[in-house]
């Protein structure tokens, strides 16, 4: 039986399938953003300079993080793909696989940013930033074993369409995370102020909630036919399609991550207060970023088990589905961010010095916002589809190739500033949200 018919014959069911599925996907990946929003508020309004040492420690943590959770996506669609096919004996090995994975990349990122994440920091931005962050550095990197666990928990349970556990936990981090926050960054406990709270706050946080969707997966009754504590047969094909999409997914991700943190160390080239205005800039466009993003989870469930299935039709109607949707949703975005740009930016900052900046960052960003969203949409419904190699190129053009240039050329050459980071951002975005979405329409033709 064909995906398509299961779901309904027409349009608006289709919406109603995405919808369904992703807007606790939305919600979560909201709230991951979220913690990293509220560290971003909290410490800004506590000291902008605490505000610098936090943003570059993360900027040098998210790379190889983001990097990793490509690296896992192969959980994600490979379980979607036998869901699809039928093929549920296969699941089990899928999981332990990506756990596997999870661990072993989890400790072996933790040990690099401990060996090499300050050296690295020392020979690009200014001391004094460095210093700041160093402690801040130590403590994230402590909790990329557990961000892992949770990333591949969550990827695993939300192609079983499980996506409302994985928003349920994420809420209840954040409460965690923001009482965590409110004792620590201002000092109330004797050593812990700033940054190095903000980093253990996260932490804390981070690795409660993957020892609780870990314990939660394997206490379902849904997954028990799956036997994932037990012995699986050996799968040297489903083995090797899972690493190949993680290591295209990852490649993709990595570029990306790279050229951003790039992007913030060209900041720090300039000063203090560009490296905090940019990092704020981010921060927001990575929230708006988590809708598509959430869209694209969900939009990759569907397109793979219409894959599995072998349902043509279905999967067609599912991408642009998909894209329709996360342009809409930008489009709303925009409007409200053009609408309320002042707002935003005092939430954010009482810093007379920082205001002008971020405002002006902000309504820039509007302009790369739309191609963005359908640009992540479209790279996951490719991967879906099992087309793996051609997300990842147009990633290394658009945004190593393209816009890192772009962006030393904008802010240092130029002189351009924070203006000119944010006007390399909407080429590569331009170009990438392009390409991404005609390859996936022109593959439907074929």
């Amino acid at each position: 039986m064909q995906l398509r018919s299961q779901l309904s014959s027409d349009t608006r069911a289709a919406f109603a399938a995405l919808y369904r599925l992703s807007w606790p996907v939305v919600t979560s990946r909201v709230g991951v953003m979220l913690m990293a929003f509220l560290d971003t508020v909290i410490v800004g309004r506590y000291s902008s300079a605490e505000l610098s040492f936090l943003m570059l420690a993360q900027a040098l943590f998210w790379v190889p993080a983001v990097s990793s959770m490509g690296l896992l996506m192969g959980i994600q669609v490979k379980t979607a793909h036998f869901l699809g096919a039928g093929d549920v004996h296969r699941i089990g090995a899928v999981f332990q696989r990506g756990m596997a994975y999870a661990l072993v990349l989890g400790f072996g990122l933790m040990l690099v940013l401990l060996l090499a994440g300050t050296g690295i920091l020392g020979l690009i931005v200014k001391p004094e930033l460095a210093a700041g962050s160093r402690i801040p550095l130590v403590i994230f990197a402590a909790s990329m074993p557990f961000f892992l666990v949770l990333t591949a928990c969550s990827q695993f349970l939300e192609a079983l369409s499980r996506t409302r556990d994985v928003m349920i936990t994420t809420l209840i981090a954040n409460v965690v995370n923001v009482v965590l926050l409110l004792v620590f960054v201002p000092g109330h406990v004797p050593g812990i102020h700033g940054a190095v709270g903000a980093a253990l706050a996260t932490l804390i946080a981070r690795s409660l909630q993957a020892i609780g969707l870990l314990i939660h997966i394997l206490r379902l009754n849904e997954t028990r036919p799956y036997n994932l504590l037990g012995r699986q047969d050996p799968d040297p094909a489903g083995a090797t399609e899972q690493r190949h999409i993680g290591y295209a997914t990852g490649a993709s991700y990595f570029i990306e991550t790279a050229a951003f943190a790039g992007m913030t160390l060209f900041a720090g080239r300039i000063s203090e207060e560009a490296v905090a205005a940019w990092s704020i800039i981010l921060n927001f466009a990575s929230i708006v970023f988590m809708g598509p993003m959430g869209m694209s989870a969900g939009c990759s469930v569907l397109v793979g088990k219409a894959y599995g299935a072998h349902d043509r039709e279905g999967l067609k109607l599912m991408g642009r589905v998909s894209f329709v949707s996360a342009a809409a949703f930008m489009i709303v975005v925009v409007v409200l961010m053009l609408l309320f740009a002042w707002p935003v930016t005092r939430l954010y900052t009482g810093d007379p010095v920082l205001q002008p900046l971020v405002h002006q960052g902000l309504l820039l960003s509007c302009l790369f916002y739309i191609p963005d969203g359908l640009q992540v949409v479209a790279a996951q419904a490719l991967r879906a589809r099992k087309d793996v190699l051609a997300p990842t190129v147009i990633h290394y053009l658009s945004y190593g190739a393209i816009m890192l240039p772009l962006g030393f050329l904008f802010s240092q050459s130029l002189g351009l500033g924070v203006a000119g980071l944010v006007y390399a951002v909407v080429v590569a975005s331009a170009i990438s949200g392009t390409f991404q979405t005609g390859r996936f329409l022109w593959l439907d033709r074929a």
